[in-house]
């Protein structure tokens, strides 16, 4: 799940951080800044799980030695624009030289991947519901309509709309992901053309 920063201050903090600025003392300096709320941007940073300690260095002065920070690769997403065109770029570039089924089985592939460790305990309610929160932490909203042997998934917009609008297969990736991380049978139903929308059929 992509994280950012709470607010211009705290991405300020995680700029400069890439840029170099390890230590409390170097980073307030460099924004100008006292080192109290360097330290509480770091705090949040580091709950936040966008930067973390990696050593420390002494200074020459009296003290401990001084605490250096460094991006976590969730840090270095955070400050990423290049994310989305880059996967639009690949749809886009697949759809042009692949045929139908080898793009569906490359997205699906990408699907499973991202799933991690299969989850298929509980109910298909319950699994409907971690569906849905799977989707919102991707950038999804999701309402979840329970019928008598399926579990509807209703998206408002989808959170992979630009690559849905280059090619709809990219839909596939989704179903392979819910499939493969939450053990149901996800139909596509989805939405496509200008306004992409998911929608996916939940059974066992």
């Amino acid at each position: 799940m992509r994280r950012t920063p709470g607010s211009a201050a705290r991405r300020e903090t995680l700029e400069a951080v890439r840029r170099g600025h390890a230590t409390v003392t170097a980073l307030a300096r460099a924004l100008g800044v006292t080192d109290n709320a360097v330290r509480l941007h770091l705090g949040a940073l580091e709950r936040d799980g966008l930067v973390e300690r990696r050593g420390a260095v002494r200074s020459g002065r009296p003290g401990q030695p001084a605490v250096e920070y460094s991006l976590t690769r969730r840090g270095e997403e955070a400050l990423s624009a290049a994310y989305a065109p880059a996967l639009v770029a690949v749809v886009e570039s697949m759809a042009q030289r692949l045929d139908v089924r080898t793009v569906r089985a490359v997205l699906a592939d990408a699907g499973a991947r991202m799933a991690g460790p299969a989850r298929p305990d509980g109910t298909l309610r319950q699994r409907a519901d971690a569906c849905a929160a799977l989707l919102a932490s991707l950038g999804g909203a999701v309402d979840v309509q329970p019928a008598r042997q399926a579990v509807t998934l209703v998206g408002h917009g989808c959170p992979l709309a630009a690559a849905v609008r280059a090619d709809p297969a990219t839909c596939t990736l989704v179903e392979s992901l819910l499939e493969h991380r939450y053990a149901v049978r996800a139909r596509q139903r989805c939405v496509h053309g200008d306004h992409p929308a998911c929608r996916f059929e939940l059974t066992e």
